[in-house]
Parts: C-alpha cells; structure tokens; sequence
C-alpha cells in the first residue's frame, strides 16, 4: 500500500512512540521519530530527507521541550506550514490555549482516542495537501513567467536559457536532479543539468548515450515518445550502470525535445525513491521541453547567420546578411530613411488568461500562436522586428525594397485573422478566451542597427511605428485597424468600414482610420481596375 503521508513522532517515550506509529501505519501513513525536540527539529530540516506531512509533539522532553519545539517550527518559514498535533500527558487549560495560539493544529491529551486522533490527522493532511496545492499553482506560475522572461532574454545564449528551463522543469516535478540531453550524431550528450553531483556530471559528460531500450534517454530517442520508468531496479529492460549507483535513481522520466518530428534531444528527471511520475508531471515537462526546442532552434539559427556574415549574425535574418559585402549592406547598418508599413499585432484577454492558466497551456497557445503567425510573416515578406510574448511587431519595405509593402502588410494581417480564428475557435472549446486585434501604418521611418556591442537588433522608429502600435492597442477584437495612408494605398483591395477619428495617446490631433473586413473578391477588383484604365484613356 503506497503511503498516504509522512509523520514524524516526536516523544521521549518509546513505548508511545510505539503506540503512535502502529496507529499511523493503520492510517496508511509512514513515520519517523524523534526522542527529543532538537532531534526532531534536526529531522525537519535535513533536505536530503524527505518531507515530513504532519508532526505529532508531545510537551515534556529533555533537552528542548514541546513548548520551545513548536516555538521553533512556527518561526522557521521552511517549517511554518507543516501542521503539529500536540499529544501530551499536559491536561490543564492553560497549556492547550499556549499551543494553539503558537500555531498547534490541534491538541488532544493522554490517554487519546485513537479515532479522534486519527479524524484530527486526516484533517490536518486535507488542509495541508489544499495549501500546497495553491503554492504549487503560484510557484508554477511564477516559474513559467521566470521561463518566459528567460527566453526573451536569453535567445541567443543557449546554455542560460537550457539551464533556466531544465532547473524550473525539475524544481517543479520534485525530482532529485534533472539532464537535458542534445544529440550528435546517433550518441546524446548532456548539455544542461539541474542538481546533479559534480561526479554524475563528469560520469554523463564522459559516457554519452546510445539510442536503445536498455536505458531511458535511448528508449525516449529510439520510440519519440515520452517515456516513465516506474523503477529502474525492476524495469527488465533497463540496464543499470555506473552512473545509476553514483545517482542512486529509481523513478525516471523522459521526454523528447522534437523538431520536426525527429528527436533532437531528450529532458530527462529523476527521484531517488520509488515514487513515478504524474501524468501532470510528464505533461508539465513536455511543456518544458518544447520551450527547449524552441530555444535550440533560435541558438542553431544565429549560429547559421553567424557562419554567413558575422556582422550581421546578432539581429539580422540569412536574406539580409547577404547584403553585408556591399556598401549599401554597410549603409543599412548604419542607419536610413525609407517608407515602411508597420503592422503591430497582439492578443486579446492575454494577460487575465496568463494569470490563471497553467504552464502547459501558456506554453501551448504561445506555441500555436506564434508558429502560425510566423509562418505568414515570412510568407508575406515581412520582417519581424520583435515577438514580445502574445504581441509581436512587423514592417515591410526594409531590408528588401518592396513597391507592394502596404498589399503585403494588410494581406498579411487577414491571413492572420483568419488563421488566428481556426485557432481560436479550438482554444475557446478548451475556455480559453482570446481574441487579435492589429495596427497598421504607412510612413517614413529610420532603421538601422540599435543596441550595443555583443547584442544588437535591426529596428526601425518613427511615427508610423508608433501610430501602429496605438492603432492596435485601439482595435476591438478581430478588427484591423488602418491609417488613413495605409487604405489609401489599397482601398481597391479591401472592403472596408470608417470608424471614425480616434483620440490615440501621444497624439495632438484625432486620427482617421478604417477597420478592414476583408479582400474584396477577384471579379470586384478586375472590374473596378478595368474601370480605372477606362477612365483614364476616356476621360
């Protein structure tokens, strides 16, 4: 029967000590004991043990009483919310008040009920599992925005950003240490590591691992499926090494780090006990893992472009670098003018789901939304100046010139209305709420290099770049927002509505601007460009 929690048992009696784990053990919980209040304190505090669920103190001890033991949980933050039952021969008033008001969950005297006692436990391990689940909904929650913070800072830094993820993946599915491992060839290596001894790490650098079943990374890599080894000792396929005697483990999983449908790596944990991992746990390190893909993939394209032009290797895409070797490649590193469209694009409800979601779905509909998204941009031409979280910025007409850069740019914009509403409308049968609005803009701007040494990025300001950005803070859900200089150049193009004049932050005047419903159909724009032509010769 698998335990049901821990406690520790704290009283210089034997025979009670006895008693009281008999007791535990019909409850289905395990127990430790400690025959004074500093041993048990010691107990406590011992990380390389496991934690202690629920302490049952009794008051008179030697060395360090009840009273003095308790006073000591309750100030230690690490300890404060582990629940203490005080069992004691102690029957006045007076000392029961004492206990409670210091923290105790309970306190029953001796001789005590054992169905009592057994009732106040299971009381005390339900309110205890309650508050560790809503600190472990927050420590997720702040590990995911750690993560994200991680991958905007880190995109280029390959090693920071594998050791923030593995460390949070591992941290939050409680495992004794955690390994990335990054293929070469048919062999993986690891290439970022959390909580590993110095000898363990040597021992994986020094021992890559070969895809077969006979151990965990090799049966992740060999099936492309996540992969959890209740316990290696009776797994018949495992094959124990040196390794596993230097790291002691018993319960393992792994799960592969995917590009394209082939395994580039795998994100591996690890518990010295037999205790397997969750579904939820295996799902919560998936989401990881395709963050790591992520990351890989970025750190492996900069190492592209760096190959390519060097001087353009921290902030420029393989089609601008090959401009480097000309002078105006040099011009446009330096900085220019040129008219650009500018189109601003970020998700609505973003922030409310962000703040209540968990780890997996954030990462999941980022994944989505960023995958499809991106692939329009390139598609259409586009270049992608920054993605920051659920927004992103794109301008058109630089580095390459492009006489159609404002067709472009609102093509572009309802492609992605339209592919944003295939997503969404799978996202709100999950109750996901979010809706896209965009911002676009027509306008001299100047780009060029901006950042410092060891860390530029190529971007453009100017006030079509700011008059994209208010416009999409503007737009309602689903609506596309253009200047008044932006439909100009394509009200042939679309079908569109006025909305007005709109009172933007920053600027002194109210500004025009349209709401795009869609292209006009293909006969439409034949006919009214027929038109036009005909106009023109017979005026």
């Amino acid at each position: 029967m698998s335990s049901m929690g821990r406690a520790l048992i704290v009283d210089d009696s034997r025979v009670n000590r006895l008693v009281l784990a008999r007791l535990l053990a019909s409850l289905g919980l395990t127990s430790v004991e400690a025959d004074n209040g500093r041993s048990a304190l010691e107990r406590l505090r011992d990380e390389d043990q496991p934690d202690i669920d629920v302490v049952l103190l009794d008051i008179l001890m030697p060395e360090m009483d009840g009273y003095e033991t308790l006073a000591e949980i309750k100030a230690d933050p690490a300890l404060r919310s582990v629940p203490v039952i005080v069992i004691s021969g102690v029957e006045e008033l007076e000392s029961a008040v004492r206990c409670i008001e210091m923290g105790a969950a309970d306190y029953l005297t001796k001789p005590f009920n054992p169905a009592i006692l057994g009732a106040r436990i299971n009381a005390s391990l339900s309110a205890k599992r309650l508050r560790d689940l809503e600190l472990e909904y927050l420590d997720r929650q702040s590990a995911t925005n750690e993560v994200l913070r991680a991958i905007s800072r880190s995109a280029f830094d390959l090693d920071t950003l594998l050791t923030s993820v593995i460390d949070t993946a591992g941290r939050l599915c409680r495992a004794e240490y955690a390994v990335i491992y990054l293929a070469d060839g048919n062999l993986f290596y690891p290439a970022a590591t959390a909580r590993a001894s110095a000898e363990l790490v040597d021992f994986f650098r020094t021992n890559p691992i070969s895809v077969d079943r006979h151990s965990l990374v090799g049966r992740v890599a060999l099936t492309g499926n996540a992969v959890a080894i209740p316990d290696v000792l009776a797994d018949p396929e495992y094959r124990t090494s040196e390794a596993q005697s230097i790291g002691g483990w018993r319960s393992l999983l792994g799960v592969p780090i995917l590009k394209d449908g082939q395994v580039i790596g795998v994100m591996s944990a690890a518990r010295n006990e037999v205790r397997p991992f969750s579904e939820s746990e295996t799902l919560l390190v998936t989401a990881f893992a395709e963050q790591a893909a992520i990351g890989i993939e970025n750190a492996r394209l900069v190492q592209t472009i760096e190959r390519q032009k060097q001087a353009l290797s921290r902030f420029l895409s393989p089609q601008v670098a090959a401009l480097v070797s000309t002078a105006e490649g040099e011009q446009l590193l330096a900085g220019h003018r040129r008219q650009i469209t500018a189109v601003f694009c970020d998700l609505r409800g973003f922030t409310a789901f962000a703040e209540t979601a968990e780890p997996e779905e954030l990462f999941g509909v980022l994944g989505d939304y960023h995958r499809s998204m991106g692939a329009l941009i390139v598609e259409n031409g586009g270049t992608l100046e920054h993605f920051a979280g659920d927004g992103m910025m794109v301008f058109f007409n630089d580095p390459i010139p492009q006489d159609d850069h404002v067709e472009r740019a609102v093509r572009m914009t309802v492609a992605m209305r339209e592919r944003f509403g295939e997503l969404s409308g799978s996202w709100r049968k999950r109750g996901y709420e979010l809706e896209f609005g965009v911002g676009v803009a027509v306008g001299y701007a100047t780009l060029g290099r901006i950042g410092f040494e060891g860390r530029y990025d190529y971007g453009a300001i100017g006030n079509a770049v700011i008059l994209a950005s208010r416009l999409s803070s503007e737009a309602r859900p689903n609506q596309i927002l253009l200047s008044q200089r932006a439909f100009a150049a394509v009200e042939d193009l679309v079908d569109a509505e006025a909305v007005g004049e709109l009172t933007l932050k920053g600027f002194s005047r109210a500004v025009p601007a349209v709401n795009v419903l869609g292209l006009k159909a293909a006969e439409s724009r034949d006919r009214a460009e027929h038109e036009a032509l005909d106009a023109m010769v017979h005026p």
